[in-house]
């Protein structure tokens, strides 16, 4: 159940910049033939805010393996590198 509504949540992310994504070229384009460059400009600064938003989905994206959501352990052990020092 948790894992659907996971997927439900993302998909609907993904829905709504794809939507965005097509509101906002569309603005930008009437703005263009308009030659209104304040709607181009503002165009502009919600397609840069949306490519970040859609990198972070991405990124997500990738780390949403089965064990993700899990907590880890990391160690760093000093010392030199290479096959010669085992």
């Amino acid at each position: 159940m948790r894992e659907r509504q996971q997927l439900e949540t993302s998909l609907g992310s993904f829905e709504r910049i794809a939507r965005e994504l097509d509101d906002h070229v569309a603005l930008a384009a009437l703005g263009e033939e308009e030659g209104d460059e304040s709607v181009v400009a503002e165009a502009e600064t919600a397609l840069k805010k949306l490519r970040q938003e859609a990198h972070t989905r991405e990124v997500e994206a990738l780390l949403s393996g089965e064990a993700d959501a899990n907590d880890a352990y990391v160690e760093i052990h000093a010392g030199a590198g290479g096959t010669e020092s085992q």
